[in-house]
């Protein structure tokens, strides 16, 4: 709750361009993987129908939270898509999510005392660190925007949106040439 706060305040507050386009990234995925609540409930309707109980009044809390949380992520990161690269909002938003989830399932569940064996002990923080490399290089690839080069804006006749047409790569690798015959011939 106080690193949310800190994201939100950072999100209004920004001292820097990257640090807010950072603190909306981050907050989207680090409030949807609190997935404590959806964990709790679904614990609790199963052994509620095991012992043949009705569900009790604390079910429908968590149940009201598991649904707040991932659906308010959603709503951060569809803002945060407005206002930055794609790749990097949902880069962020994964890699927060799973850090998010990690951090609560050790806490919450005791995660690390789960791991038996030195092998599970290596593996399991190796592949976070791996997933944290992957992240940033993906937002050090999205952090300056490309340039692309002018497009005409006369009307061409197609329905397409100038505004929305990127640049494509052609490589004239081959050509098919006819010749006087109407035979096509790949050169």
């Amino acid at each position: 709750s106080l690193f949310l706060s800190y994201l939100a305040y950072l999100i209004m507050y920004p001292t820097t361009p990257t640090l807010r386009r950072f603190a909306w990234g981050v907050a989207s995925g680090s409030i949807t993987g609190f997935q404590n609540f959806l964990k709790d409930s679904l614990s609790i309707i199963k052994a509620s129908e095991n012992e043949g109980l009705s569900l009790p009044w604390y079910f429908y809390i968590l149940a009201t939270s598991a649904c707040l949380t991932a659906f308010s992520g959603l709503l951060i990161l569809t803002a945060c898509m407005k206002r930055y690269d794609a790749t990097f909002s949902s880069s962020m938003f994964v890699g927060s999510f799973i850090i998010s989830a990690t951090i609560m399932a050790s806490i919450h569940y005791h995660t690390f005392s789960h791991l038996v064996g030195v092998i599970n002990w290596i593996m399991y923080p190796t592949g976070l660190g791996i997933l944290m490399v992957g992240l940033y290089l993906l937002v050090q690839d999205t952090r300056k925007p490309q340039e692309f080069s002018s497009v005409d804006d006369s009307d061409d006749g197609d329905d397409t949106d100038d505004n929305f047409r990127q640049p494509s790569l052609s490589l004239p690798l081959m050509s098919i040439s006819e010749d006087d015959n109407g035979d096509s011939a790949l050169t």
